[in-house]
């Protein structure tokens, strides 16, 4: 059976794909989202959302949800052979969310389903993707459901969300990138009887083995242990397995008083050779695989999906260029290849085994981790404050505001004396133009661009035009545009160019 066109297709309804499938539809974009499954997947999966994606998902409207349903932690503790190594406090952190929102994957997954569907698009459970075909100007797929019915779908775009052993990219026939570095783990969902605090996330490393506490609400925990035996195990995961690893693992006399539920995963950290493909792009575990202990990958699909979102819509609805598009790649990629190399590092750190290289790590580590300049950069890294688009690196240095890095939020007095909050002004669908040092707004500009002026001397000082100037940020916070005062002619010009092509680079 034939069905009718729709401008995207989403195939994959994880954290990810809502996020694409939110994005497009709160734009107007005509969304199906498909998935295989028969339902929300209620397993024990990723946990955690980071400060930069609460921030994009300020701008859907859910971040209050989101709070709502998790626990804010707010300290990072790691040990080394029962010796702490590293103690980090996002207190500091230059975002309005200084902290970890421990919450799991399918609470996020609730909220974004609820917000989906308030916008008028329903998931498609049950619905296996088994073929595409890319043309000219649109991508032919062949979807299959349970009864054995069959549809084919005719969309302008294809965006594959469908995970580590994503159809979508094995179709495209895709490889992913990277040398094999297995890791196994053990998950649990647990209570502890400890003395420790209810509210910090605790790793505990000793000699090869590793064990990490994530805090959850109401007293539970979840705990991911690698797996230190060769072969690893098998079958169930039980508490006495997940007790030998406490008992090598936490503080001595730690205890699990209870579990609901536990799993094993496998993960060998890869990336996709391409992020996309004529019509088609991959986003998420379907682009690349990182591992558990870097607790990046659901964000970094997150992120993948906003850096997205907004470019796809702009060229449905002719608002852009098709060139756009190019830009997703370009910037993700590598985002994608910074995270896979870094969390491959610090696995290697974790699970290092020899007696002279884990004693180094307890006594030469502590002295390095300590440095403020160090825990700055850990905890921007953490919370993915530091992902810009700037020069191909995939990070930002801490004191540097350009043109494809994040726009920092600032807090500053109103006019009307009140304190305000910069990223409060920004518009949530398209690009906001800000005027600093009392400029006056051009007379014309394009539909697509909403204007703030912003005075007084903490926004500009926080963008580095003290003396005035403007600067255009994207939907998703990146600066696109950068630029001392200038006549407003030129002005619009640039900024025109600037919301339909990739970042032009400092004016």
């Amino acid at each position: 059976m034939n069905s009718g066109h729709t401008d995207v297709l989403i195939v994959g309804a994880g954290p990810t794909g809502l996020t694409m499938a939110n994005e497009l539809a709160r734009r107007g974009i005509r969304t199906r989202i498909i998935d295989a499954a028969g339902g929300p997947n209620t397993e024990t999966r990723a946990l955690g959302v980071q400060a930069r994606s609460l921030e994009l998902f300020d701008r859907q409207g859910i971040t209050e949800q989101l709070l709502a349903r998790g626990l804010k932690a707010r300290v990072f503790n790691v040990f080394s052979e029962n010796r702490q190594i590293l103690r980090a406090d996002f207190a500091g952190l230059p975002s309005p969310y200084p902290f970890l929102l421990m919450i799991p994957q399918n609470e996020v997954q609730e909220v974004l389903t609820a917000n989906l569907a308030a916008l008028g698009t329903h998931i498609e459970h049950q619905v296996e993707m088994v073929d595409l075909t890319q043309n000219a100007d649109h991508v032919s797929v062949d979807v299959r459901r349970p009864d054995g019915s069959s549809e084919t779908v005719r969309a302008s775009w294809i965006v594959g969300a469908d995970g580590a052993h994503s159809t979508v990219r094995r179709k495209l026939g895709m490889r992913f990138l990277g040398s094999s570095f297995e890791e196994n783990f053990a998950v649990a969902d647990l209570r502890m009887d400890w003395d420790l605090p209810g509210d910090e996330f605790f790793a505990f490393l000793n000699r090869g083995r590793f064990a990490a506490y994530f805090p959850m609400l109401h007293g539970w925990h979840r705990i991911a242990v690698a797996q230190y035996e060769k072969p690893a195990p098998a079958g169930d995961v039980t508490q006495a397995e997940l007790q030998r690893a406490v008992d090598v693992c936490a503080p001595p006399g730690a205890k699990i008083a209870e579990i609901r539920q536990a799993g094993r995963f496998r993960i060998n950290q890869r990336r996709v050779e391409s992020h996309s493909a004529g019509r088609v792009f991959l986003i998420g575990d379907a682009a690349h695989i990182h591992s558990v202990v870097g607790a990046q990958g659901m964000n970094t699909g997150i992120q993948d999906a906003f850096n997205l979102g907004w470019k796809l819509a702009a060229v449905v609805r002719g608002e852009a260029d098709r060139a756009l598009l190019d830009t997703y790649a370009a910037e993700r990629a590598p985002v994608a290849r910074r995270l896979v190399k870094g969390t491959r590092r610090i696995t290697r750190m974790t699970l290092l085994r020899n007696p002279v290289s884990t004693k180094m790590r307890r006594t030469i580590a502590p002295h390095i981790l300590a440095r403020r300049p160090v825990q700055r950069t850990l905890l921007r890294a953490i919370s993915q404050i530091d992902v810009s688009y700037h020069d191909g690196s995939g990070s930002a240095p801490p004191d540097r505001t350009d043109v494809g890095d994040r726009a920092p939020d600032v807090v500053f007095t109103a006019p009307d004396g009140s304190a305000a909050r910069l990223f409060d002004l920004l518009n949530n669908e398209r690009h906001t133009l800000l005027l600093l040092g009392g400029a006056a707004p051009p007379a014309a500009l394009n539909a697509q661009v909403s204007v703030v002026q912003v005075a007084g001397p903490a926004v500009a000082d926080a963008y580095g035009l003290a003396d005035g100037g403007s600067v255009l940020i994207r939907p998703d916070g990146y600066i696109a545009y950068r630029s001392v005062a200038k006549n407003p002619r030129s002005l619009i010009a640039d900024v025109r160019r600037a919301v339909s092509e990739p970042v032009l680079g400092q004016r």
